[in-house]
């Protein structure tokens, strides 16, 4: 079995799709740090050093010419007294010597306390550089794995040694453990809400199915009311038979609408001009509904989408609105609005009764069937599966003029898959 996937410190997913990579944090904590180390290194370092030259300077100041002056004096003194002055001579150059290694350490001594404070101010300016990378190295790799888990990516692990040896080594231990615990949380309210689908499917499939059995009920027993001293009425026999006819057919319809909703073909993302696509849509719909469909908006916006989904989606959307709206109450427009640089807006607006509430998220899978005789009642859950598949939201609401607006905000590249 393949282990979950790890996220080293210096990676960045990427997408094929041009969705952005992580945000990564600003480099002020570096910045500061470096600064801090430099100023608290530095600025002691330059008062000793001025210090330092201050002192020697004062011992370096010191001149030998009164020396010079009594070696001067002796010297005509021994001249006079014809005594040798080799050992003066000797003393004399000695002292010279003294004199000029002097003057050259006193030009030096500023030039050797810059390169000290340049080379301290190097050294400093290097460990902070290094601390700072390895401080701020495990938040980078908590912001990936942060990016990660805002993406769903739950099985995404941070490389962390075992026992964690500091402080941030702890933190990114503990994010594993609670990526472990969100994974566990998630799988159980997977498992709860496919047992609350269940429950919802068993409702609905017992509240529907009752009035046609209940039908094929009464009607069975109106054929089964016989008198063997009376001959069968032809045309009791035969509304009968129509009512199961009838009941039959509905229950196949049922079944036909489970059958489609299950069997919906999976995403296939690719560009897609939006305009175009609508613009097909209202089309198609134009001459078949009696109720004018208008196509409202100038802009096109182009997104990695599923075209067939798209269709299926408007169209399901927009033949609500039409049948919706009474002839001659105003056309059913349909208008595309930009939301950001990430996702765009279109909105579908019919002129009918409207709706007294806001319905969105679950409340749209909640009614399975129609109560028009040919409808299958899927409508709005299939365009929900759909618009769930794009990493998109559907909401339906009134309209403050009258009638419904169906919202559907779609973003412009799909979403990432979900281990």
């Amino acid at each position: 079995m393949r282990g979950p996937p790890s996220l080293s410190a210096s990676s960045t997913p990427t997408l094929d799709s041009g969705r952005p990579g992580p945000e990564r944090p600003p480099l002020r904590f570096r910045r500061r740090l470096l600064a801090v180390m430099l100023v608290t290194g530095l600025v002691p370092l330059i008062l000793l050093g001025i210090l330092a030259q201050g002192a020697l300077e004062r011992v370096l100041s010191v001149s030998i010419a009164p020396v010079e002056q009594v070696l001067e004096d002796v010297a005509s003194e021994m001249e006079s007294r014809g005594l040798s002055q080799d050992a003066l001579r000797e003393a004399r150059l000695n002292l010279a010597q003294a004199e000029l290694a002097r003057r050259a350490l006193a030009r030096r001594v500023p030039a050797f306390i810059a390169g000290l404070v340049l080379v301290a101010a190097v050294l400093l300016a290097g460990a902070a550089v290094l601390l700072g990378r390895a401080l701020t190295r495990p938040i980078v790799t908590l912001t990936d794995g942060m990016w990660a888990y805002a993406r769903g990516d739950l099985g995404v692990r941070l490389p962390t040694p075992a026992p964690p040896r500091d402080e941030l080594q702890f933190l990114l231990a503990r994010f594993n453990h609670m990526g472990q615990e969100l994974l566990a949380q998630r799988d159980r309210l997977r498992a709860a809400e496919q047992i609350a689908a269940w429950q919802d499917v068993a409702r609905a499939l017992a509240h529907e199915l009752k009035n046609p059995l209940t039908a094929m009920k009464l009607s069975l027993a109106r054929l089964s009311r016989t008198d063997a001293s009376t001959s069968p009425d032809p045309t009791r026999i035969a509304e009968a038979v129509a009512l199961l006819q009838e009941e039959v057919d509905l229950l196949m319809r049922m079944t036909q609408s489970f059958s489609t909703f299950a069997r919906l073909p999976a995403a296939r993302f690719q560009p897609v001009a939006l305009k175009p696509l609508l613009a097909e849509v209202c089309a198609l719909y134009q001459g078949t509904s009696p109720v004018p469909v208008e196509l409202t908006s100038a802009e096109d916006i182009a997104l990695h989408a599923d075209p067939d989904g798209l269709r299926r989606l408007f169209g399901n959307l927009v033949k609500n609105a039409a049948e919706a709206s009474p002839p001659g109450a105003g056309p059913v427009r349909v208008r595309i609005e930009p939301r950001d640089a990430r996702a765009v807006r279109v909105v579908i607006h019919d002129r009918g009764p409207g709706i007294p509430h806001v319905v969105e998220g679950p409340a749209l899978t909640r009614g399975l069937f129609s109560t028009k005789p040919e409808g299958s009642g899927l409508g709005l859950p299939i365009a929900q599966k759909i618009v769930h598949e794009h990493g998109g939201v559907l909401r339906l609401e009134p309209a403050p003029e009258g009638g419904t607006l169906a919202l559907v905000d779609l973003p412009l590249s799909p979403p990432t898959p979900r281990a």
